[in-house]
C-alpha cells in the first residue's frame, strides 16, 4: 500500500483481471444539469434502471465531473482534463467510479464533440461558481463517451471505492481552444487518488443489455486466477474413412495384406516361367466348367 497517487501507467500493473474485472453497462439517453463548482463541473443523469453491473453488483450513476487538469496521473503527468462517472450501488457494494482523460488534439470523435458541447453551454451559461444550467442536449448518453477499450482497476486505500479508469492512449480528443475554455471556468484542485494495486483489462467493457443473468465478479488480491472457456465437441460414433486410414492397426493389416498378395503374384510368376522353361509350352489354366465337370 502506499499513500501516493496512484500512477496510471503499464509498468506499475500488478496483474490481469480479464474476467474477474467485468465492467457491464447500457447507459441510456438523459437529460442533465451542469453546476459550476468553482473547480469541477457536475452533471446530474437520469435512472431508469441500473445501467451498470460491476463487482457483481448492479450501479445507478450517482454524478458526473469534469476536471481540469486530470485528477489522476498518467504516466507520471497529468492529462489536460478528465471526465470522472461516480456509480453507487443498488444494494451493497463499494462505489464505483470511471475515469476518461482529455488529451489536446485537433482530432474529433463522438467523445470530444459531445464534451465540447458541455463545456461551451457550461461557459455561456454557468461561468461562475455556484452557477448552474440545463444542457438540453437531446442525445446526452453515457454510452458515447465510455471507450470500448482496454482499462486499468484498482481499489482506494481503505476498500470502500473502485475505480476503472482508461489509459491515456484512449483519452477524449479535446482541441486547445475547448481546454483554454474549461480552464477559465474551472480552476485546477488536487485531489487524492491513493490507491492498492493496480490491474489491468485487457478486454475492455463488455456493453451487452443488463439483466439477471451471470457476471465475473471483480475481487483483485494480487494474483487471482484466470478463467479460461472451455469448448466441448460431440464426436460421432461412426468412424471416418479418413480415421481408419490414420490407425496405426488398420495400416500394420493393410500393409501384410499388400504383403501377401505380392508374395503370391510373385510364386505364380515364378511357376510359370518354370513351366514354361521345362515344358516349352503354357502351362494348362483349368477353366471352370472342366473343374465343374470334375466335381460332379
Amino acid at each position: 500500500m502506499s499513500s501516493e497517487n496512484i500512477n496510471i501507467s503499464p509498468q506499475n500493473v500488478s496483474g490481469k483481471c480479464d474476467l474477474k474485472c467485468a465492467y457491464n453497462f447500457k447507459y441510456k439517453d438523459s437529460n442533465s444539469t451542469a453546476k459550476n463548482q468553482g473547480v469541477l463541473i457536475n452533471l446530474t443523469y437520469d435512472n431508469e434502471t441500473p445501467p451498470v453491473l460491476y463487482n457483481a453488483h448492479k450501479y445507478n450513476v450517482s454524478n458526473i465531473s469534469i476536471s481540469c487538469p486530470s485528477v489522476h496521473i498518467f504516466n507520471g503527468a497529468s492529462a489536460a482534463g478528465e471526465i470522472l462517472i461516480e456509480h453507487s450501488p443498488t444494494n451493497g457494494g463499494n462505489i464505483l467510479t470511471v475515469c476518461i482523460p482529455f488529451f489536446l488534439s485537433n482530432e474529433t470523435s463522438s467523445a470530444s464533440n459531445l464534451i465540447t458541447e458541455i463545456i461551451q453551454i457550461v461557459s455561456s451559461n454557468a461561468p461562475s461558481q455556484g452557477e448552474s444550467v440545463n444542457l438540453n442536449i437531446s442525445d446526452f448518453n453515457l454510452q458515447t463517451i465510455v471507450p470500448k477499450k482496454p482499462f486499468y482497476s484498482y481499489t482506494a486505500i481503505g476498500g470502500k471505492n473502485d475505480y476503472i479508469v482508461f489509459d491515456i492512449m484512449d483519452a477524449i480528443p479535446l482541441s486547445n481552444d475547448t481546454v483554454t475554455t474549461l480552464s477559465q471556468i474551472i480552476k485546477p484542485f488536487p485531489i487524492p487518488t491513493p490507491g492498492n494495486a493496480l490491474f489491468y483489462n485487457s478486454t475492455g467493457p463488455n456493453h451487452e443489455a443488463i439483466g439477471d443473468g451471470i457476471y465475473i465478479s471483480c475481487q483483485p488480491t494480487g494474483s487471482s486466477e484466470e478463467e479460461t472457456a472451455v469448448t466441448t465437441t460431440t464426436t460421432s460414433t461412426s468412424t471416418t474413412t479418413n480415421d481408419l486410414w490414420d490407425n496405426p492397426t488398420v495400416q500394420l493389416i493393410f500393409k501384410i495384406l499388400i504383403g501377401c498378395i505380392l508374395f503370391i503374384s510373385i510364386c505364380l510368376i515364378f511357376n510359370f516361367l518354370y513351366s514354361l522353361i521345362i515344358n516349352g509350352k503354357m502351362p494348362e489354366i483349368p477353366s471352370v466348367s472342366s473343374f465343374m465337370n470334375k466335381k460332379s
